[in-house]
């Protein structure tokens, strides 16, 4: 029967959808059962051939990324010449591989496991391609950050070391932060959650298998100086003059005893040696132009007020966060079912869905006793604040009672009512009869009830305070008479009652607990105290941009954007752990005589900036597709990933850089005042 009504509903919508209706001068709408389990899987179809073209995208991203170029001084002028032995486009390919393989054999596990695949986590492979991305520019990074003139063994061991904080904290903090997100007692939001934590697992193990090993390949075609893709043997750039236009092209390569350069000061003098700037054009860039320019008066002033004016508008939108989630969202524009619900809400803003109440321990209605007792528990449903009242209840009892005044027994009703074995004889008639009031009543074996069900109307709930208190005395109501009935209750506003009483409270909860966590990882990784307090005030203050400005963007607090402020706390974690990290191991000696702050914050530019910016563009990359998506839950996704990257990178380029190099000044002028003091009083003691 089940079947047979569905298939009815989906011919009919067909019919409606291609315009094969019988008169052309009706617009004619629908909306069934089944239609938001159609939007969705429909939905699902057109995502899926965008994860292609975003592989794609990716994978060229990748490649290009991973090309070092030099400018050699010709006849010509400058020329930008392909360092084809530096160079590492086969591990930009190879890094989108292996992420690929992460999320199928996330994905093949979990569903070994039986574990749902729910329509939101189609969007998880766009997110993880990009963190497995992240991984691969920060351990090439580490690589060329080694010394060419070392064996390959120890390179990759150094980088290894290099990076392997780094990647383990963003393996481990974005995997925690989806696991502390699958708290949430929402189906949708554990199943997605479940399947991009496997997913980030995945993607860290064969990143230290797979990659690594491919990158101990590599690393021996540097080594031998072979072209990175063909291993063909390159010709130095020395000789460039010498070289074809092709081989400029495609076959220059430079050597590992280019670091070292010999030239004549004076004619009188001897040769003096000297370090030739050995250092690739992100490098430059982050230490040479990007950190002046940050650390100029001007641009810390301005990064000064453009922080407090984001603080304010963040928190002016949280303050007016929208909380659910709207059914006519999840439907495409041009469908039928859109216009329906369109014109339900304009033409008939007030008829709203009746309250569904299922009795499943149901009472003996031929006994006077039990029928008292439950229809008390009746009228107190109906005397809530939310119900229209008895005149609107649907319920085959008083359908039946109102079946034998009709056929003329009115006076025999009470009589009937006391005898339970004539009020059963006479049931069947009036089920018969009523045919619709018969699929109300489930029956055991023995034809006694199991369960039945009723209807009755609410009224107009215009506010989400009043569904709430709405959905909060019916269920308490329900929950009086459990033992005695098991009444539970349905509507569709219980569902956006839920979201409304849930998701706040969950998102924050959700948020106080990641802290928690990523304070511990922290410090575990990074035993430095004030760098755990930053990397807690990064999360907050990106946490609450994400949430301030989507709610400006139109984007309301429900199940997919409370996924993606949960993944924003993995990638703000992330972001702040590379940047602080790296201001304790990095640098610049040429700075550190002079300005110790200063010459950490030229190293964590220039060892980590690149790999940043790097991780950022891929992952506006990777969803960029998205964004061309008629689809409700893939625009929230989009608009929400793309404001914690914004907010991420602003943060990770600029705020966080200058807060450590000033918390760093300010501990280093106490700790010399401490020492000047102590110093003056163990004087004094001294002279005593």
């Amino acid at each position: 029967m089940l079947k047979l009504s569905s298939n009815f509903e989906t011919a009919v919508s067909e019919r409606i959808k291609s315009k094969r209706i019988p008169s052309t001068l009706f617009n004619v709408y629908y909306f069934h059962s089944d239609t938001f389990e159609q939007e969705l899987a429909e939905n699902n179809r057109r995502v899926a051939p965008s994860f292609a073209l975003t592989f794609a995208i990716l994978s060229i991203f990748s490649v290009l990324c991973t090309f070092n170029f030099e400018w050699i001084s010709t006849a010509d002028g400058m020329t930008p010449v392909v360092d084809w032995v530096v160079s590492k486009p086969l591990m930009g390919i190879v890094g989108v591989a292996a992420t690929v393989m992460a999320i199928a054999s996330a994905a093949g596990l979990l569903l070994l496991l039986d574990v749902t695949f729910v329509d939101m986590a189609t969007v998880m492979p766009f997110l993880s391609l990009t963190v497995g991305i992240d991984d691969t520019f920060l351990m090439l990074a580490a690589w060329h950050e080694t010394s060419r003139t070392m064996s390959v063994e120890d390179r990759i061991e150094i980088s290894m070391r290099r990076a392997a904080v780094s990647i383990s904290i963003t393996s481990l903090t974005d995997a925690l932060a989806f696991l502390i997100g699958a708290i949430a007692p929402l189906p949708a939001v554990m199943y997605f959650c479940y399947y991009s934590s496997a997913a980030i697992c995945f993607i860290f193990a064969y990143s230290l298998t797979i990659f690594v090993a491919c990158l101990s390949v590599q690393g021996r075609w540097e080594e031998a100086n072979r072209n990175c893709i063909a291993y063909t043997p390159t010709i130095p750039i020395e000789q460039i003059e010498n070289s074809t236009f092709m081989q400029r092209c495609l076959n220059m390569g430079s050597r590992s005893d280019c670091g070292l350069r010999k030239k004549k000061a004076l004619s009188s003098s001897p040769p003096e040696e000297i370090t030739f700037d050995d250092r690739l054009w992100y490098q430059r860039f982050f230490e040479d132009l990007y950190a002046p320019f940050i650390t100029s008066p001007t641009v810390q002033i301005a990064a000064l007020i453009s922080f407090i004016c984001y603080a304010a508008i963040a928190y002016a939108g949280a303050c007016n966060v929208k909380v659910g989630f709207e059914l006519i969202n999840v439907i495409q524009k041009d469908s039928p079912s859109r216009r329906f619900l369109e014109i339900k809400n304009t033409r008939f803003p007030n008829d709203v869905s009746k309250l569904d109440v299922a009795v499943m321990r149901p009472p003996n209605m031929g006994n006077s006793t039990q029928r008292r007792l439950f229809l008390e528990a009746l009228s107190d449903l109906e005397r809530t604040l939310c119900s229209v009242g008895r005149n609107t209840t649907d319920f085959w009892y008083f359908a039946y009672q109102r079946f034998v005044d009709r056929l003329g027994f009115g006076d025999s009703w009470a009589a009937l009512n006391e005898d339970e074995t004539v009020f059963n004889m006479n049931l069947r008639p009036f089920l018969m009869a009523n045919e619709r009031y018969d699929h109300d009543i489930l029956y055991y074996p023995n034809k006694s009830m199991s369960a039945f069900r009723l209807t009755m109307q609410l009224v107009s709930c215009p506010s989400d305070e009043r569904i709430m208190r709405c959905a909060n005395a019916v269920r308490s109501t329900a929950d009086k008479y459990r033992d005695e009935f098991n009444i539970t209750t349905y509507t569709p506003l219980w569902a956006l009652a839920d979201q409304l009483e849930i998701i706040w409270p969950q998102t924050m909860q959700d948020l106080y607990i990641s802290i928690a966590v990523m304070v511990q990882v922290s410090l575990f990784f990074i035993p430095q105290p004030l760098c755990a307090l930053i990397i807690v005030l990064n999360i907050a203050s990106v946490a609450l941009g994400v949430i301030g400005f989507m709610t400006l963007w139109d984007v309301n607090l429900d199940a997919t954007s409370m996924i993606t402020i949960a993944m924003s706390v993995g990638f703000s974690v992330d972001f702040a752990a590379h940047i602080t990290y790296g201001y304790m191991t990095e640098c610049k000696a040429k700075y550190e005589k002079i300005n110790a702050p200063y010459a950490r914050l030229v190293g964590v530019l220039g060892a980590v900036g690149w790999p940043v910016s790097q991780a950022s563009i891929s992952v506006v990359l990777g969803i960029m597709t998205l964004s061309t998506l008629d689809s409700y839950m893939v625009q929230t996704c989009f608009k929400t990933v793309l404001l914690v990257i914004i907010i991420g990178t602003f943060h990770a380029l600029l705020y966080l850089p200058l807060i450590l190099m000033h918390s760093h000044s300010l501990f280093l002028k106490i700790n010399s005042t401490i020492k000047a003091h102590t110093a003056v009083l163990n004087a004094r003691v001294q002279k005593q």
